[in-house]
């Protein structure tokens, strides 16, 4: 209906109006003018407009308007529904799309039809964009409905009756054409006088290049004699001048009865998709070809192979009449041309081009008569280029000769000269001619052909084979002499109908071939002999009865006389009897046990006796039809008929056969043989030779014909195919041994000590060793340690993934699922069984304590590391045996693959436990400590120690002149808060401690660092009484000797730095603890308050359920460590004690990935998330960080294959753990870009954390950002986070300026906090600290200068003081120390005032 309404807004994607009810409606932009492409809102939609609409439809409670003047005015009936639709109803209605084949139009209330093209009224070769557009309101007629299927059929056409001359051309029949009008897509042809007609571009020829080169030579007036009526679309017929179509008119079907199976018809592509080819014949007739029935050989895209409007022949397969469904096949096995319909039509349009563009007055009509075929033409030498030589003729100015070099017949010509040659191709104006002797040579000096050869082509009969030769190689065609018929010439095509844009087969100049003769000059339209290529005719019907009943006397078994006419690198080429032609294999000229070459003492023209032995078979591939198999086997020759012929039927051979074959093919890493005419071999690169030298020329090593010997270690019976080895010492039978070969099918010829050739595949990461490939499909594994025959520190140098090596089998078996292992040795003294190789120790019982050993690193923790000594033997050295020095980061000064001397400890055979030390002296560490004990350590002690590591939670602190290691906890370590302990301590700082417990039973030693514990004021300080009321430090070296040794003193480390850890060990510390907790702190801070001595009892409960994980960890580790499993068995029964530690299940990863059987790896993860109890979330949580690492290491695509994993864990998972998770891995392996996506993701879906916002401040200033971009970053983490965080991350975010980035940012950033929070001395605390650690002393005293000045309560004040005097004693000298404890008197001095 139309109504009036009020426009409220205007936006860019139309406008809401509001009725005079207050409902609100939308005027899409295309509705708010009739125009096309509107930009933008015309200037009547101003909000408060009253203006008139129509409603369009309504839909989810959205009422849509429209304001286009034809549809508000229309006074025709309206369309809302499908069942409204009546035909011939006559509405309004606007364009949605427009598509080739017609338009959609849309109607009131969803309601949408379709016009076909026949029925948008348009004139032939006029396309639909041209005159309508998209949203124009037109005015239909309805044609049909079906209101079920809510089908709607429209048409632009008001009047139904058409009206119908007597005599319109039908769909199939053949009419004549004048062309009146050109446009870029059809030729606008007049049929009969009234009629109008179109054809398409690639309707015009067969041939896709020929159709371009005539639409541009054609004008209107020309006439088409022959043109075929395709289809009707209205009053316009839809022409085809095809001459493949044209010629077949009669056979083509209009309608799916008449499609029969196995028929082959003429049609053309019509659309082309993924799926297939859709082939049209007459009328809507379309049959569909699959995309494995279109072409022969498997192909990515049909639109390679065809083209839309290609002229195809398909065969038909299937008919279904019911669904009117036709499967056809294209392939051109199926579907190739048995006449020579395709090159016909080719010359006769290019007669049909050339004849249009020299039409011109100024070129005589006689020149293709004189140019005939065959003919002697004179002409003078214009030019000699690089193609050929150029030739004008007088009396044809507008002609050019052009004669090859391969056709000058060794002629020698000059520019200026005049030379007479025989044209042997016309096309396009340009004429090639030959002065080849044998050529010119065959036509009389009256220029026309010899009676001998006229006689002689009457003689040809068609599908009779003669031998041609290439005389020139066209784009379509091949130009041929018959040099038996006075070397007649001849055309053979290049392609067929199916096969224009296949690759075409090569022909060389002056390739001898073998064709049929297809069309002889008398009988084709064009006038030319055409010639198939034996392989693409019907070697059927052949007819020379004559040759036939002389061919019918020789049969399999007949000895017969032939002469050698071809010696080939593997066949020799005979002919016998009359025109009979046959081949002698290689295999088929000496024994089986004579070593000279079989083609040594045969030359061509020599004439032997032979027994026929087979009939071969037609070769489409090669183009020849060689009759007959023969042999000139000597045992052949004497043997009888059925002698001859029993040895075909089977395959002899066996495994361990020593045979000799002949190279066919040399490929990159196979090389086929032929071991008889119907048993082949081939020879795997690596099976080759054992020298690297030799493998690496391997292609040069083998040439077509060359005879190998080997032994048989495959064979395929089924395909008659045997695999081979090279011969050499080690392939002699008596050297097999059987108990081997059972080991595997793939690999029954390797056994052990077998030196062989291999291929490195892969260097695995750290120690892993190498991969190399022995085989097609096996693969042998060479230990870190047998790489190179002497300890280097690099064994891995000059070795790169596909270098060729000579390696020896040192074991073979079977592992537990199946799959062989091979261990390999690349040793070259080991090769040579030499006994002054560099010792490798295989054995335990080898080794005693004292024994000198190398190693080299296999991997390292903060308790020691693993060495390897050999390839069966690892050994273990505890951290008090690593250095005669103290060892503060071991990962550090020990790298994995750096190798060690040491000597042996111990040595256990039972356990296969080895310990090793790499301490100079004598005497073990533990034996100069056995004289300390807790027992001399006091709780109030005060003693001096140096920090051994630095942990989130507190410092572990190493006791002086003692290896007596104790914890201070965070609470421990300063009266004030600390926000940042790793800015506040590092490994190595001397500090000053109090013990506060001591634990004998479990040898925990509790210490702590507040100033509150070593002075009781300050006033003490500065009386020089600072170590009143407590101990001196002791020296614990000087206490009385006391039982217990040194392995009872170790502290249970805690977790490894994220930077240390290997890639499938796992360290949450990075995001173990809530934002929780942070907030919490935070919130006391704001508040100026100082964290209460006394927790909550939660936090209690939480601390010790961390701390006892920490201690489960270490115990696990400690007891895997002790008990190394060594095979998959044993840490199958190790995760069956403890299916709930992650520690185990990492571990067995870690083993599988070392044997390189990552499959295996990943499965162990799947078993251990099905395993572990969903309560462990933290256990679950570092086998899918492990799962991560594995990923990213052995995932193809490494970037997808994560990306699985993490969508995974985050359902089962702390999400913000799993990204924080993945974060550390991208940032541990340097995939920033990555990384940086992460944090965009992050920083959206926990925007109120402020960890995230810190480590993505961090991560910037990491990787160099600039100023501008921090702090944006920093504006954008203020506005998300609340106001209970924003303090604390702007202090943190300072500290990290000062660490990562530029100091004077951090500066500036504590500036403007302090500015705002002037007496919050946690924050003054954190900011000297920064500066003391830059050193700018100036800037550090003017700092506390400004501190020590506020007006704060004298408890935060004497910290201040405290602090200020600490650095002066460092730092300064006397004078600056009594300046700072006069400034703290005054202080004092105004307080008590």
């Amino acid at each position: 209906m139309v109504v009036r309404a009020k426009v409220v807004t205007v936006e860019p994607f139309g406008a809401i109006v509001q009725f005079s009810s207050g409902v609100k409606a939308l005027c899409p932009l295309p509705h708010m003018s009739e125009l096309d492409n509107i930009v933008k809102p015309p200037k009547k939609f101003k909000a408060g407009a009253e203006l008139l609409f129509r409603v369009l439809g309504c839909k989810s409670k959205r009422i849509t308007v429209t304001y286009k003047k034809s549809l508000v005015k229309s006074k025709l009936e309206v369309l809302a529904s499908y069942a409204d639709a009546k035909i011939g109803l006559v509405t309004h209605g606007w364009i949605t799309k427009i598509e080739k084949h017609g338009c959609f139009v849309r109607f009131y209330n969803g309601v949408q039809g379709f016009v076909s093209r026949s029925e948008l009224g348009l004139e032939p070769g006029i396309e639909a964009e041209s005159v309508y557009h998209v949203g124009q309101v037109v005015k239909c007629r309805i044609v049909s409905v079906v209101p079920t299927s809510r089908k709607l059929y429209v048409s632009f056409t008001m009047s139904s009756n058409r009206v119908i001359q007597a005599d319109t051309a039908k769909v199939g029949t053949i009419v004549s054409g004048v062309v009146e009008r050109l446009t870029p897509a059809t030729v606008v042809v007049s049929v009969n006088g009234f009629s109008k007609g179109s054809i398409l571009n690639e309707q015009l020829a067969d041939h896709h290049g020929q159709a371009a080169q005539l639409k541009n030579l054609l004008k209107p007036g020309h006439e088409f004699n022959q043109l075929l009526v395709l289809d009707t679309e209205g009053q316009n017929l839809v022409l085809s001048a095809k001459h493949s179509l044209i010629n077949t008119a009669n056979d083509i079907p209009s309608e799916i009865s008449q499609m029969q199976a196995g028929a082959v018809v003429h049609g053309y592509i019509c659309n082309i998709i993924e799926a297939g080819c859709f082939v049209r014949f007459l009328g809507h007739l379309t049959g569909f070809s699959p995309k494995d029935k279109a072409v022969d050989r498997p192909i990515e895209k049909l639109s390679d192979v065809f083209c839309v409007g290609q002229s195809v022949r398909s065969h038909v397969l299937n008919v279904n009449a019911e669904s009117a469904r036709v499967k056809l096949s294209l392939q051109q096995s199926m579907c190739s041309s048995p006449d020579c319909s395709f090159i016909q039509g080719y010359f006769l349009l290019d007669q049909k081009i050339a004849a249009l563009k020299y039409s011109g007055p100024s070129t005589s009509h006689d020149w293709v008569k004189y140019f005939g075929i065959g003919s002697l033409v004179k002409g003078e030498v214009g030019a000699i280029e690089e193609y050929g030589v150029i030739l004008n003729f007088k009396d044809h100015p507008d002609v050019v000769g052009l004669i090859e070099h391969h056709q000058l017949g060794g002629s020698t010509v000059k520019v200026g000269s005049s030379v007479k040659g025989l044209v042997v191709d016309l096309s396009d104006g340009v004429v090639n001619l030959s002065l080849k002797p044998e050529l010119v040579g065959s036509v009389s000096k009256d220029g026309k052909k010899k009676k001998r050869h006229r006689a002689a082509v009457l003689d040809l009969e068609l599908r009779e084979e003669v031998n041609a030769v290439v005389e020139i190689v066209k784009d379509s065609y091949v130009v041929l002499s018959v040099p038996e018929y006075n070397h007649a010439i001849g055309f053979a095509p290049l392609m067929d109908y199916n096969s224009q844009l296949l690759p075409q087969h090569h022909y060389d100049n002056g390739q001898c071939i073998t064709v049929v003769v297809g069309s002889i000059p008398s009988s084709d339209p064009s006038g030319r002999l055409i010639l198939l290529p034996k392989g693409s005719a019907q070697d059927s019907n052949i007819s020379s009865s004559k040759r036939a009943k002389k061919k019918s006397d020789y049969k399999v078994g007949s000895l017969v006389e032939a002469e050698i006419i071809d010696i080939k690198p593997l066949e020799v080429i005979l002919k016998f009897g009359v025109n009979l032609h046959g081949r002698i294999h290689i295999t088929e000229v000496l024994e089986e046990d004579c070593s000279e070459h079989p083609f040594s003492k045969l030359k061509i023209g020599q004439k032997v006796h032979a027994r026929i032995v087979a009939q071969a078979e037609h070769s489409a591939k090669t183009g020849r039809n060689l009759k007959w198999e023969l042999s000139i086997k000597p045992s052949l020759l004497k043997a009888d008929l059925e002698e001859s012929t029993a040895s075909e039927a089977e395959l002899n051979h066996s495994i361990n056969d020593i045979i000799r074959a002949y190279v066919v093919k040399v490929d990159a890493e196979w090389v086929w043989l032929t071991v008889s005419r119907k048993v082949m071999a081939h020879l795997f690169i690596l099976d080759s030779s054992v020298e690297p030298s030799e493998l690496k020329e391997f292609q040069q090593r083998y040439s077509v014909g060359q005879a190998v010997k080997g032994r048989i270690i495959g064979v395929n019976r089924e395909k008659r195919l045997l695999r081979l080895k090279a011969f050499d010492n080690q392939c002699m039978l008596e050297n097999i041994d059987d108990t081997q070969k059972t080991v595997s099918s793939i690999a029954e010829h390797t056994k052990e000590g077998d030196v062989i050739g291999g291929r490195i595949q892969r260097i695995l990461p750290g120690v892993g060793g190498l991969v190399i490939q022995i085989g097609p499909h096996l693969h042998g594994r060479v230990h870190y340690t047998e790489i190179v025959d002497l300890w280097v520190p690099e064994p891995l140098s000059g070795i790169h993934e596909g270098q060729f090596v000579k390696c020896k089998v040192l074991a073979v078996s079977r592992q537990a699922e199946g799959s062989v292992r091979v261990d390999l040795s690349l040793r070259s003294r080991k090769l040579d069984d030499s006994t002054t190789c560099a010792p490798r120790f295989e054995k335990i019982n080898d080794l005693c304590p004292g024994t000198e050993v190398k190693g080299y690193v296999k991997n390292v923790n903060p308790k020691g590391c693993f060495i390897m000594l050999s390839r069966m033997v690892e050994a273990r050295i505890i951290l008090s045996n690593l250095s005669d020095e103290y060892v503060e980061n071991p990962q550090k000064d020990f790298s994995v693959g750096m190798l060690v001397q040491g000597r042996v400890l111990s040595a256990e055979p039972l356990s296969g436990k080895v310990e090793v030390s790499l301490r100079k002296s004598t005497g073990s560490k533990s034996q100069k400590l056995d004289d300390v004990s807790y027992s001399d350590l006091h709780v109030g002690d005060i003693v001096d120690g140096q920090v051994k590591r630095v942990e989130s939670y507190g410092l572990f602190v190493t006791i002086k002149s003692s290896e007596l290691v104790g914890l201070c906890h965070v609470s421990e370590l300063s009266d004030e808060p600390v926000l940042d302990i790793n800015a506040c301590y590092k490994a190595g700082d001397m500090v000053k401690a109090k013990i506060l417990k001591i634990d004998e039973d479990r040898h925990r030693v509790s210490l702590g660092l507040k100033e509150s514990y070593f002075d009781s004021d300050l006033t003490d300080d500065e009386n020089g009484n600072e170590n009143d009321g407590g101990r001196v430090p002791m020296d614990i070296s000087r206490a009385p000797q006391m039982s217990g040794g040194f392995n009872s003193t170790l502290v249970l480390p805690g977790p490894e730095p994220r930077a240390s850890v290997p890639p499938l060990q796992v360290a949450l510390d990075e995001y173990e603890g809530s934002d929780q907790e942070g907030d919490q702190k935070a919130h006391e801070i704001a508040n100026g308050s100082e964290p209460n001595v006394k927790k909550s009892d939660r936090r209690l409960k939480e601390k010790a359920r961390k701390q006892r994980e920490i201690e489960i960890s270490a115990l696990e580790e400690r007891a895997l460590q002790k008990d190394i499993p060594q095979t998959p068995d044993e840490f199958e029964k190790l995760v069956r004690t403890s299916p709930n530690s992650s520690f185990v299940w990492i571990k067995y990863m870690a083993f599988l990935l070392d044997l390189a059987d990552v499959e295996k790896a990943r499965s162990v993860a799947e078993r251990a998330l099905r395993t572990i109890n969903i309560r462990e979330e933290e256990e679950k949580l570092n086998v899918w960080v492990a799962y991560f690492n594995l990923e990213n290491e052995y995932g193809s695509p490494r970037e997808d294959a994560v990306k699985k994993i993490f969508q995974r864990a985050l359902q089962y998972c702390d999400p913000k753990k799993v990204h924080l998770a993945l974060l550390g891995m991208y940032e541990r392996t340097k995939q920033n870009e990555l990384a940086d996506e992460l944090f965009d993701r992050m920083t959206k879906r926990f925007k109120t954390s402020c960890k995230i916002w810190l480590r993505r401040i961090q991560f910037s200033l990491t990787q160099g950002k600039d100023v501008e971009y921090i702090k944006s970053v920093v504006n954008r983490a203020l506005l998300s986070l609340p106001q209970n965080k924003r303090i604390k991350f702007l202090t943190q975010t300072a500290i990290l300026e000062f660490k990562c980035g530029v100091a004077e940012e951090g500066r500036s950033r504590f500036e403007l906090i302090l500015r705002e929070y002037p007496k919050r001395t946690d924050i003054w605390s954190v900011y000297l600290d920064q500066e003391i650690r830059l050193g700018d002393t100036e800037i550090i005293r003017a700092l506390f200068d400004r501190v020590t000045c506020l007006s704060l309560p004298p408890r935060k004040m004497k910290f201040l003081f405290k602090k200020y005097l600490r650095y002066e004693k460092a730092q300064g000298d006397e004078e600056r120390i009594k300046h700072v404890k006069q400034k703290a008197m005054e202080f004092v001095e105004i307080c008590r005032a």
